[in-house]
């Protein structure tokens, strides 16, 4: 399925990747501390990632440090951000990296492939965000961890009711809400279907 992309900086538009470089601005290290987000992804060396829409990778490089023996897929609709991503991630000394091209709501990934999917301000960016997150569970492995990140004053952002109105309409249960102020996480769980 091709769709039509309109890129811009306003609501429903994709943020696009000539302007990446703002998204690397130091003083977002306030609101926005990669280690902080990445932190709250509970990862273990040898998870396996998917991070949509990483952008310049300004959560990558992180992610993939906490994943020496891991994988870090970084999958984007843009080729520009996917270069930038790769061209940061390889300047840090990162060898764990994938990456991935195409549309979020139709991921090109075998069912149950990762532990973790992570979205930072991406959510609302996704015409349809229910089928980007039915996408994501079926790429999820079971007790795998859906996490969305969102910024207040995104044109884009998802509001919670809506976001945990969207995770559970996809089978996914709520598990934690992190954060304040500027940025919110939310945590959503695969559930592990019981034994038989």
């Amino acid at each position: 399925m091709r769709r039509e992309v309109h890129y811009g900086l306003g609501k429903g538009a994709v943020y696009p990747a000539a302007k990446a470089k703002a998204l690397l601005n130091p003083l977002r290290r306030l609101v926005q501390p990669p280690g902080r987000i990445v932190g709250r992804l509970g990862l273990a060396p040898d998870s396996r990632v998917l991070e949509i829409g990483p952008g310049p990778g300004y959560f990558s490089i992180e992610a993939a440090a906490q994943v020496p023996e891991g994988l870090l897929c970084m999958f984007d609709l843009q080729e520009g951000m996917l270069k930038l991503a790769q061209e940061r991630v390889t300047r840090a000394g990162l060898t764990n990296c994938r990456m991935a091209r195409g549309d979020a709501m139709e991921l090109p990934f075998k069912g149950d492939a990762f532990d973790v999917a992570f979205l930072v301000a991406v959510l609302g960016e996704i015409p349809g965000p229910g089928v980007c997150l039915t996408e994501v569970f079926r790429v999820l492995r079971p007790g795998g961890l859906l996490s969305v990140t969102e910024m207040r004053g995104d044109p884009d952002r998802v509001k919670p009711d809506n976001l945990r109105e969207l995770a559970a309409g996809c089978g996914f249960l709520f598990e934690a809400r992190n954060g304040g102020g500027w940025s919110h996480t939310f945590s959503f769980r695969k559930p592990v279907p019981a034994p038989r």
